[in-house]
């Protein structure tokens, strides 16, 4: 009996520590901060081939959005100097770039200015001719609201900038 009464004690002591450690505390798992995908901006070009092209040459919004600028880059002393390119800028940082080859120049106005006018929705008219004579208007529209419009430029108004009024 003394045995029992030894080896009792000793079991439910041994029985007590082996509960304690097995314990199972269920550990939550931490979600995961999702990683926001950083948008990278996108820049498309295209070359305008003075070949295929029309004498009057209107060109639809390049994207869906409206442009929030436009830089047009020409050599502003002499025709043919370099090529002319239309920059569109849009607020998610991208960009679009239409490039007219060397082969074409700007023609002057009587006040002696080029005939490159842009107004405040960004729509770009050039005047001008290639190197063989052939005579072309290009009209790049930064607004899609104005996709398929014919518009009615003046150089001569407001300037330095010009006017471009909008008809169907």
């Amino acid at each position: 009996m003394r045995k029992i009464a030894v080896i009792l004690p000793m079991f439910i002591v041994a029985g007590l520590f082996a509960s304690c450690n097995n314990d199972k505390t269920e550990e939550t798992p931490v979600p995961e901060t999702p990683v926001q995908e950083v948008y990278q901006p996108v820049h498309k070009s295209s070359a305008v081939d003075l070949s295929t092209a029309q004498k009057y040459d209107y060109r639809n919004a390049p994207m869906d959005a409206p442009a929030t600028g436009v830089t047009v880059s020409y050599d502003q002393k002499k025709p043919y100097a370099q090529p002319i390119t239309v920059k569109y800028t849009y607020a998610n940082g991208d960009s679009y770039t239409y490039t007219i080859p060397a082969e074409f120049g700007l023609w002057k106005n009587q006040a002696g200015k080029f005939r490159v006018v842009t107004d405040q929705d960004h729509t770009v008219w050039l005047q001008g001719q290639t190197k063989k004579g052939k005579f072309h208007e290009f009209v790049f529209y930064g607004d899609p609201k104005y996709n398929g419009t014919k518009v009615k430029p003046n150089s001569y108004r407001n300037p330095p900038a010009g006017e471009i009024k909008y008809r169907k």
